[in-house]
């Protein structure tokens, strides 16, 4: 089935259960836009704009101040702000494979982007530009909408699977870059242009911005700067990723090389097992957060096999919290229009949501992996001194082999991330097919 085809399902799909939602509410229809550029303060630059998530589940078409209508039994109705400017190049509509699924407006005139919208119908709004919704007669903030466009975006449809499909695509080739650069001696900041030059983007265009850390900085989780000075990294932790019509891939790999301590080269080996071995044991409906437990036990056992761990059995090094000094960070998350996607621990359309694990309070996915959803599995183990320092002065110091550890921390951490993709017959590991 060709992308026209697979675009337009996904958009039927779409407009079923959302005119299920406002038979439910008891409202005539819904609009959604784009949304409006933010400016620095007291600047006149903005940063790089990304139309509102809703928008983005419905249409393709890139840009700001675009507007949907959609009346259930209607063709939905985009408005497509075209400005006349020479200022700026106004991103001409281009129909491609989507721009038949929508009756089509192109609008030159900021102001008529929004009238008649409502003419006395109950149309609910959602998106970023409330003020305006609220002007135009629009009902905004409705009780219960929220919920339900969350909850149909849990189960991805084939048109949406492909986008990620192509993203990851994308991101395969910036990964592979970027190992062949840092074994060439390369620094942060060249690995990021090699990775950035074989995914063939823009910054902007990244899903979130990329981490490219050697050694020591692998310990920070989401480190952000790009050294230019290092170079010759024994570590290196790159999460990277890539866009397709506004859906995000999100991998992450971990590579050392020959100078890296022996002991960090078995406990990276064996890490890329352990998180295989994670990705096997998902079966449909199966709670994230057993998924989580099952990633500690596994660590666990990890660390006492490399005698990170002494003199204690794996559950009480969980229950003495030695784990979590090393695997701080939830297993994974939804994924889909947003990095970190909607309905992690949304139950049912009303937006009923799962009770906090106590023992994890903080993990973003919570709910059962049904078939369609797409999730990431990314174990980690790392070395935070924030973390251990405590330990190293309390009452389990004795637990943990200091000297290794010692060894270890200038190799920062481990992370391994694919993109799982949950169905009736099992699972599908995107990344693995373009990034073995």
């Amino acid at each position: 089935m060709g992308l026209r085809e697979l675009f337009q399902d996904h958009l039927q799909t779409l407009q079923t259960e959302t005119a299920k939602t406002l038979a439910e509410l008891k409202l005539d229809g819904l609009v959604l836009s784009a949304g409006t550029p933010a400016w620095y303060f007291e600047d006149d630059q903005n940063p790089p704009f990304r139309s509102s998530h809703h928008f983005r589940h419905w249409c393709p078409m890139e840009g700001c101040q675009h507007v949907l209508l959609f009346i259930p039994g209607q063709k939905p109705e985009l408005r497509l702000y075209q400005p006349a400017d020479f200022w700026h190049e106004a991103k001409p509509f281009e129909p491609d494979f989507w721009g038949d699924s929508f009756q089509v407006q192109i609008i030159k005139e900021e102001d008529k982007l929004w009238e008649g919208l409502a003419q006395g119908r109950r149309i609910a709004y959602h998106g970023p530009e409330v003020e305006r919704a609220r002007k135009a007669g629009l009902l905004v903030a409705v009780e219960g909408l929220v919920p339900r466009l969350n909850w149909q975006r849990l189960v991805k449809s084939p048109y949406e699977i492909q986008c990620l499909v192509e993203a990851t695509r994308k991101a395969a080739a910036g990964h592979k870059a970027a190992e062949r650069a840092f074994r060439q001696g390369g620094s942060e900041l060249d690995i990021h242009f090699a990775y950035m030059q074989a995914a063939r983007s823009q910054e902007q265009d990244l899903p979130y911005e990329n981490i490219i850390a050697l050694n020591e900085k692998a310990a920070y989780l989401h480190y952000a700067a790009k050294r230019d000075e290092v170079h010759n990294g024994k570590v290196l932790l790159i999460d990277a990723g890539a866009t397709s019509r506004g859906y995000g891939a999100d991998i992450t790999r971990t590579y050392a090389t020959e100078d890296a301590p022996e002991e960090f080269q078995e406990l990276l080996t064996d890490m890329t097992t352990l998180q295989a071995g994670l990705v096997a044991a998902i079966t449909p409906n199966i709670l994230m957060g057993d998924l989580h437990v099952l990633a500690h036990q596994r660590i666990a056992e990890l660390l006492i096999r490399h005698k990170i761990i002494l003199d204690c059995d794996a559950q009480k090094a969980i229950d003495l919290g030695l784990t979590m000094a090393f695997f701080p960070h939830g297993l994974g998350h939804m994924l889909g229009v947003f990095v970190h996607d909607v309905g992690g621990k949304q139950l049912d359309r009303e937006g009923a949501v799962s009770a906090p694990d106590p023992r994890f309070p903080k993990l973003r996915t919570t709910r059962p992996l049904q078939p369609g959803t797409v999730v990431t599995i990314e174990p980690g183990v790392y070395f935070i001194k924030m973390l251990l320092d405590p330990i190293r002065q309390g009452p389990n110091s004795r637990n943990l082999n200091w000297a290794l550890i010692d060894r270890l921390m200038p190799c920062g951490g481990i992370r391994i991330e694919d993109n799982i993709h949950i169905h009736d017959q099992g699972i599908r590991n995107i990344t693995r097919e373009f990034l073995p």
